[in-house]
């Protein structure tokens, strides 16, 4: 074994502290395989079957049928990247301009400037002196544009030396006036930190040559994000002065663009639609334009809207968001067609009629429907709802291998991902559209069909569930039956299922599937409470069995062989005592699928 240098390993933790550039930032990507291990990282590229990721010095290959999910994280960055000068939402400032120091070495800074204000006249002062430049506002000769040369430098350019003072960064051409994007808001949309502020739809993007307010505003609520690089004539300390009215909040940044301000947080639409796909995934987003051939919806990814140009037929659910909330009347869809395609209009006297027929399209006021061989129009604010069967796209193949991507939003699209090193990932649809979007979008991937199913995102082929006496209690997934997170003991589950005796779930595996794995346990809330039978089996077969299973019972994880079995079926029964806190808990339940043979070419 070697000896370690403790005096050159200090040194060398010392220099990487004092420059930071002499040690990398190491990147977390991160990749969840099918068995739970993690693989940490730098993921370089994506295909539709293989997923390349460099750890350390080697570049690992993993086939997509063993990857369960994966993300793009940030780089754990130092703070000093994005150093945060004047917090104008602190609450300790008292009245007056808000300052802050900083010493910075000759050359162009980047800087940004959130701002947002409700309810009367709007203020934003900014001043700066040091050497070199006398207490004022910054002259419009120092001021020059955040563009796309600005954003591609990496974040460790962004340092501070031995001395303390903030390094410039390197533009061979900057581009005058600095950047703006501008945002709007009214009731009920609520704005009360930058975070919120980071929810609310860019209404203009443009170029100002000054770092001000240039106007009052019309507009009671609203928003500026300031980008911009300004030039220090000489080395030194300067001082930074903001001054805002009490009703608006600021903050000033120097260093790479704020990491709080990057990703959008999620948000709920108050107007627009939910749509479901006929496959995976889901959007809320705003229909603008629906014809034969295309639907094209705006969704949010991050702090932009994106636009989707979707076939017809791969939208299966469409359902208007209600803006108040009282007002929703629940549908009922007992009865409804699963050849034709549904409608949900609202009648006259308020009630909620279904028609039934083919969706031909949605021009600005109306819905193009066929009906009895003839084509109506209905008024888009009578529709509540779609359901689409006529022309439905199904899938070419239940196995083949495909992705989900949440985008930031909370869009999820279903689709083939290609990414090859640069910063835009490509994504191909299952019925053929495409589109392109910047990775830092992606909030996570996950491969759907691939060798571990989690049996919470299955639906039972049939679901027995008996009483002791006549109260019943619905099984449950991800939660308790008190609507509490699922925990066995001292363990805490995300997924699983809850249920109560007795309760019988059968589940078609359809010979695709080679072990079923959970955790099972009765729920930590019931204390020493419970006692259940618990049997697990595959076509008939007893797998696993427990005549007595209480809070007592040894936790252990199940792994059990179901190769070749067409069904597997877990039932949780009725013990010694009755039906006293019969709470029963299938932890993280999965199922490990065989390779199948269209996919074995994809195993490293």
């Amino acid at each position: 074994m070697k000896k370690c240098n403790l005096s050159g390993l200090l040194q060398a933790v010392l220099i990487c502290v004092a420059e930071l550039l002499i040690c990398p930032l190491a990147s977390a990507d991160e990749v969840l395989l099918y068995d739970g291990k993690k693989v940490s990282g730098k993921i370089r590229s994506v295909d539709s079957s293989v997923l390349k990721i460099e750890v350390g010095k080697d570049l690992q290959e993993i086939s997509l049928f063993d990857v369960t999910s994966y993300k793009f994280l940030e780089p754990a960055l130092p703070q000093n990247v994005s150093q945060l000068l004047i917090d104008g939402e602190k609450p300790s400032y008292a009245a007056g301009p808000r300052t802050a120091k900083v010493k910075l070495r000759k050359g162009l800074h980047r800087f940004t400037l959130p701002y947002y204000h409700s309810v009367g006249l709007a203020k934003l002062d900014i001043q700066v002196s040091g050497p070199g430049m006398k207490k004022a506002e910054v002259p419009k000769e120092q001021l020059f544009r955040v563009n796309t040369a600005v954003r591609e430098i990496p974040a460790i350019e962004y340092k501070i030396d031995e001395k303390g003072y903030r390094l410039p960064v390197k533009i061979e051409k900057p581009e005058k006036y600095i950047a703006y994007r501008l945002m709007e808001w009214s009731h009920p949309v609520k704005v009360k930190s930058m975070a919120d502020l980071k929810a609310v739809p860019v209404k203009k993007y443009g170029a100002s040559p000054r770092l001000a307010l240039l106007s009052r505003r019309s507009a009671i609520n609203f928003g500026i994000v300031y980008e911009g690089l300004i030039q220090i004539p000489q080395d030194g300390e300067y001082t930074f002065a903001v001054e805002t009215d009490k009703n608006s909040k600021a903050k000033l940044y120097i260093g790479d663009y704020p990491s709080e301000l990057y990703k959008q947080a999620k948000r709920k639409l108050s107007s627009g639609w939910q749509v479901a796909f006929s496959q995976a995934g889901k959007l809320s987003g705003t229909l603008k334009e629906w014809t034969r051939t295309g639907i094209h919806f705006q969704v949010p990814a991050a702090e932009k809207e994106i636009d989707l140009i979707l076939k017809p037929g791969a939208v299966h659910e469409l359902w208007k968001i209600q803006e108040d909330k009282k007002q929703t009347k629940t549908v009922d869809r007992k009865g409804e067609s699963k050849i034709e395609d549904s409608a949900y209009v609202t009648t006259q006297d308020g009630n909620i009629h279904r028609v039934s027929g083919e969706v031909v399209g949605i021009n600005e006021q109306s819905l193009l429907f066929q009906y009895q061989g003839q084509q109506r129009e209905v008024n888009l604010d009578r529709v509540v709802g779609l359901v689409l069967w006529k022309n439905r796209v199904q899938p070419e193949s239940k196995l083949a291998l495909q992705s989900l991507m949440t985008l930031i939003g909370n869009t999820q699209i279903p689709g083939v991902v290609e990414l090859n090193q640069g910063a835009t990932a490509s994504i191909t649809m299952p019925w053929g559209d495409s589109f392109s979007i910047n990775k830092d979008y992606l909030e996570s991937v996950k491969t759907v069909n691939a060798r571990s199913v989690s049996l919470v995102e299955i639906q039972p082929d049939s679901v027995t569930q008996v009483p002791f006496f006549n109260q019943r209690y619905p099984y449950q997934v991800n939660k308790s039956l008190a609507g509490q997170p699922l925990k066995i003991g001292t363990q805490s589950f995300s997924k699983g299922l809850c249920v109560h005796a007795r309760t019988v779930l059968v589940y078609q595996l359809g010979k695709e599937f080679e072990q079923f794995q959970t955790t099972p346990g009765l729920q930590a809330e019931t204390g020493k409470l419970g006692n259940v039978a618990v049997k697990v089996m595959a076509d008939g077969k007893t797998l696993f069995e427990k005549p007595e299973f209480t809070s007592a019972t040894k936790l252990e994880s199940l792994s059990l062989d179901v190769t070749g079995c067409e069904t597997l079926t877990l039932v949780v029964d009725f013990g010694k005592d009755q039906d006293v806190g019969d709470r029963f808990v299938w932890g993280d339940p999965k199922l490990i699928r065989a390779v199948p043979k269209e996919l074995a070419a994809n195993q490293k």
